[in-house]
């Protein structure tokens, strides 16, 4: 035994002569079908190309836990959507399934998991066990998918637990089953998945009467490998040895992970050696190994090189050999190069936006291991999703932000990824997304967190985010758990409306005292007119009208009367409480939001109750009690009651009816409502504000609205407000509105501004097809070119800018410059350089632009995109040339001094003539600008260069130089150029440069830098500029003096003592002011 061990080691820490002939020899045993055998049968990473058909049914388990969880919803526009209470309970549908059969079907619905989404969710896992525990029964086949589950499918688990759940299932099926070897091999996996050790004797002889094959070493070794147990490793070997098992790439494979997490990084090499000797070929399998070896060791460039090399031998890293080098980088928290190990996965993943199940499930994984960024690298290493007009675009990437959620990830690390997801453009409602999945599952004060995360960046917060949380606090803390919230409601700014006070609010509070919960409802923060509708409603519904009459009184108010027109009659009807119902009449007259006659519609409300046509006492009660009070209605509601009292009342009812009606009409009075609807002025002459309105009115009276909305829909359009035009547009598409051939081409160019080319491509054939003599404008078909060109259509942009020129007399001109230019650098951008020019001759040709320094830029950025500068420089001296015109000169040449430079100004200086080939292009630059704008502007132009690329000592050599000379206001032009663009370090280069120049000013200079700061409201950056200048030795300006004074003062900063000592009489009296 001693001597196995011993060759064992010799096997792992050296080239042993007598192992090597002994590898040989066993490499030579390895048949074909002994491959086919392992690769079929006992491979981990075996892919399974087709689904059993016992496991093709759906399996009602999974859709009863997704409806379950939808208490809260989020559409496609980014709106969370709360239900608006509890649903009924499902009922489970009666089945005939023996217990043996809903055994296996609840098996088959986990084999769906595993095959579909690649993970096993507890809650499925769990309620197996308990009915194989239930039936002490389960086959083969169960008992091992059972096994198997405690491996990375539970990717929410930890490892620890994993294990645990392993020993129940070994336990629970153990009385009912006798063990072979394939349980032993499944066990082993679930090891390997978890990083646990294992003793190879102990192990062994637990297996009992069971012999272990070739297969049972090979896992024991990978399990061994991951723990890093050189040992145990050794004592495998020579078993393996002993019992003429072949040593296989696994075998090696193996010992390369071993080798490596036991800290012996050198015999990695020492490994591959033996393997190249004995003839065993490098698989991709391989390669993945080498490289989580030097991963293991953070050696970044090794790994990196290791990947290039199987590349460069033909072989292709597959996506499941790319996540185990991630998982490894992640578990030693090395970061930094898992990007660009990711660009190594298969193209046909690289290129599809849609995340595949494996890579899904271990993103989860990673974020319950505590590596969320590692996790959102994987869906970052993606293309950007394109969403279609009916796509939800809160799908791409939501199960991240789910599990991040679910893992108790620290807000911070939430929101984090939320808003990268957001900026750029894969999920843009992820923060909502993140809102939605802690309101699911409970987590009140995360959802409040990103609640207040969602509002520092913009985003609307809604009433109804939060009735789940009152519905939650409501059950924790009762009464004041609801209050609690509605503080929290009122301090974020998000008054809550009448739904949900009435329905998330009131249920759940004691009405033992209604006056004092009302004062406690104000003590919130809460309005009067908020809480009295919803509670005077509530009161009324339950037959309190005294109560209800009091609050209305007692508490100053306004109340939406309409609302309380059903509950108040409900209420009288209950308890015939005449004199609190006349009192709330009054009250309603006076206190509503809206003037009208309110008593009239009380009453016509009543005569539409079936009960009038039985008995009209208590109508009769009720309308000789507001006689009493002087109460008056109008002669439209006398008469609307007189027409709908019908002829089942005996003549003197009906006489006492007219009497008691006529007694209590003024004609002097008129529904104020219909008179403010007869002097409406017309739309044409409204505002957004009257024209909303007005929708309002219309919609709640359910009138024809179609005149209205197109008017709002050209104001929207006509002044770029394009989600409030969205949102109209979509009001016209579902009432049927009519719209002409402009308001089509409105409709057209929103779809076009908001990106949804399927749309836009909809909307202009529909236009087309209507009116196929409407002709779009210029502006219209230079945009929806571009957006076709961002969406990769550059085709169909030149048939589309062909089409449409043929149709008109273009006009051109400066006012679409602007938009010709962006048609161009989308070109440039997402095309080639041939793409570019042909773009520009067409849009030339066409006379929708001429030749200047903006439009051509494109052409010169399309070669300066791929770094290829020497054919910039040829494009620049061509169309300098041809057009005497100089676009991108500045960038050109910041361009090539960095290249001459490395980066550095040191290398520029020693380098500078050395590098002839650089200089040369640089030169051409340089005689080109002469050329076009004359020699004074070549010296201004490598003064600007120098500056924005940091080069100071040369700067100042330049400036320095008496042979150089220059215009100072040209200078400064240049510099405001620079302030513009907000680029602070060329600015300072100059200021820094330019100090002590007689014929130049850099107080100008610095003032510019200041007012970057101020656009900014950079207060620190400010102070930290004029600290600069004290240290420079430069007296600043009266103006900038002032002007930083004045910023500390607007961001509430203390004034240092020596900036106000420079103040002068003057500029501290319009301080002060």
């Amino acid at each position: 035994m001693c001597q196995c061990q011993n060759f064992g080691y010799k096997l792992i820490l050296k080239n042993s002569k007598y192992f090597i002939k002994m590898l040989a020899r066993q490499c030579l045993n390895i048949t074909s079908s002994t491959r086919a055998l392992l690769f079929k049968k006992f491979l981990i990473k075996q892919r399974v190309s087709a689904i059993p058909a016992l496991c093709q049914c759906n399996v009602q388990i999974r859709s009863i836990r997704t409806r379950s969880a939808q208490n809260a919803t989020k559409s496609a526009s980014g709106e969370i959507h709360v239900s608006s209470g509890p649903t009924k309970t499902l009922q489970p549908k009666p089945t005939n399934l023996s217990p043996e059969e809903l055994l296996e079907k609840m098996a088959t619905g986990i084999l769906t998991d595993i095959y579909q989404k690649n993970r096993v969710y507890k809650n499925d896992f769990t309620r197996v066990l308990a009915k194989v525990k239930e039936l002490n029964y389960s086959t083969k086949k169960q008992g091992l998918l059972l096994i198997s589950c405690c491996t990375e499918l539970l990717v929410d688990e930890a490892p620890a637990s994993r294990m645990a759940l392993v020993e129940q299932v070994w336990n629970t099926i153990k009385p009912h089953t006798e063990f072979e070897l394939d349980h032993y091999n499944e066990l082993l996996k679930v090891y390997i998945a978890n990083n646990r050790s294992l003793t190879v004797s102990t192990f062994i002889q637990q297996m009992g009467a069971v012999k272990p094959n070739a297969t049972t070493f090979e896992l024991i070794l990978r399990a061994l490998g991951e723990v890093g147990d050189i040992n145990q490793a050794t004592e495998a070997l020579s078993n393996m040895k002993a019992l003429g098992f072949p040593a296989t790439e696994s075998v090696f494979n193996s010992l390369i992970i071993c080798q490596a997490k036991s800290g012996n990084l050198n015999n990695v090499q020492e490994v591959l050696a033996m393997m190249k000797t004995l003839k065993v070929p490098y698989s991709i399998d391989t390669y993945t190994a080498s490289a989580r070896a030097y991963a293991w060791h953070k050696k970044n460039d090794q790994l990196l090189e290791e990947m290039k090399k199987a590349v460069r031998n033909g072989l292709q890293f597959g996506e499941r050999n790319v996540m185990e080098i991630v998982k490894t980088l992640a578990m030693i928290g090395e970061y930094k190069p898992i990007p660009k190990v990711l660009k190594y996965l298969p193209e046909e993943i690289l290129t599809t936006p849609s995340i595949s199940p494996y890579m899904q499930s271990v993103a989860t994984l990673l974020v319950f291991q505590n590596h969320p960024m590692v996790a959102l690298e994987i869906y970052k290493c993606l293309p950007l999703p394109s969403f279609g007009p009916k796509d939800d675009q809160g799908l791409h990437g939501r199960s991240l932000i789910r599990d991040c959620v679910k893992a108790s990830m620290p807000s911070s690390v939430i929101a984090l990824i939320a808003q990268d997801m957001m900026s750029s453009g894969r999920n843009p409602i992820a923060l909502q997304n993140a809102s939605e999945a802690a309101l699911q599952q409970g987590k009140v004060p995360l959802a409040l967190d990103l609640f207040t995360r969602m509002k520092q960046i913009g985003l609307p917060l809604r009433p109804h985010y939060f009735w789940p949380i009152l519905l939650h606090t409501s059950r924790t803390y009762g009464e004041k758990g609801i209050m609690n919230t509605l503080t929290t409601m009122v301090t974020m700014d998000v008054r809550p409306d009448y739904e949900t006070i009435l329905n998330y609010t009131l249920p759940y509070v004691s009405f033992t005292s209604p006056q004092n919960l009302m004062k406690k409802f104000l003590e919130t923060g809460l309005t009067a007119t908020a809480v009295l509708t919803p509670m005077m409603e509530m009161l009324l519904n339950t037959g309190q009208v005294r109560a209800a009459s009091e609050i209305c009184e007692l508490f100053p108010g306004k109340v939406d009367a309409e609302k309380l027109l059903n509950p108040l009659l409900r209420g009288y009807l209950t308890n015939s409480d005449v004199k609190s119902t006349v009192h709330i009449l009054e009250d309603m007259t006076s206190k509503a939001s809206e003037q009208k006659d309110w008593v009239g519609r009380f009453l016509c409300t009543f005569m539409r109750h079936s009960k009038v046509k039985v008995d009209l006492s208590d109508f009769l009660n009720l309308v000789k009690a507001l006689s009493s009070k002087n109460i008056k209605i109008s002669t439209a509601a006398t008469d609307y009651c007189m027409t709908m009292l019908g002829d089942s009342h005996p003549q003197q009812t009906v006489d006492m009816f007219r009497d008691y009606l006529v007694a209590i009409t003024d004609e002097r009075l008129v529904d104020e409502g219909d008179v403010f609807a007869q002097h409406l002025p017309h739309p044409k002459e409204m505002n957004e504000q009257s024209l909303r309105a007005h929708l309002n009115e219309l919609e709640a009276k359910n009138m024809n609205t179609r005149g209205v909305l197109r008017k709002l829909l050209q104001r929207y359009c006509r002044e770029g407000n394009l989600q409030a035009a969205r949102e109209i547009a979509d009001k016209c598409q579902k009432e049927g509105v009519f719209l002409s051939a402009g308001m089509k081409a409105a409709i057209f160019d929103l779809h076009v501004k908001l990106g949804e080319l399927d749309l836009a491509e909809v909307a202009l054939a529909d236009l087309n097809k209507s009116s196929p003599n409407f002709t779009l404008d210029e502006f219209k078909v230079i945009d929806f070119a571009t957006l076709m060109v961002y969406r990769k259509k550059i085709k169909h942009a030149f048939d589309l800018i062909n089409e449409q020129s043929k149709k008109r007399r273009v006009i051109g001109g400066r006012n679409i410059a602007l938009n010709c230019w962006r048609l161009l650098d989308a070109t440039a951008a997402q095309g080639t350089y041939k793409d570019t020019l042909q773009m520009f001759e067409l849009l030339h040709n066409y006379r929708y632009c001429k030749p200047a320094n903006s439009i051509l830029g494109p052409l010169v950025r399309a070669h300066l995109k791929n770094d290829n500068l020497q054919e910039a420089v040829q494009e620049f001296s061509r169309l300098a040339l041809k057009y005497n015109k100089t676009p991108l000169k500045h960038e050109l040449l910041c361009k090539i001094l960095q290249a001459m430079g490395e980066g550095s100004e040191e290398n520029f200086l020693v380098s500078e003539k050395a590098n002839g080939k650089l200089n040369k292009m640089a030169q051409t630059i340089l005689n080109m600008t002469k050329k076009v704008h004359g020699a004074g502007d070549v010296q201004l132009t490598l003064i600007a260069a120098l500056a924005d690329v940091g080069y100071k000592r040369t700067l100042r050599k330049t400036l320095l130089d008496p042979a150089v000379r220059f215009h100072s206001d040209a200078l400064l032009r240049y510099c405001e150029r620079f302030a513009d663009d907000k680029r602070l370090a060329a600015l300072e280069n100059i200021a820094e440069c330019a100090k002590d120049l007689r014929h130049f000013d850099v107080d100008e200079v610095y003032n510019m830098i200041l007012d970057v700061y101020q656009r900014d409201d950079d207060c620190q950056g400010a102070l930290s500029l004029w600290t600069k200048m004290q240290e420079a030795d430069i007296t600043p300006s009266q103006k900038f003096v002032l002007n930083i004074c004045s910023l500390c003062k607007a961001n509430n900063k203390e004034i240092p003592s020596e900036l106000s000592v420079l103040l002068d009489k003057q500029s501290k009296q319009k301080l002060t002011s």
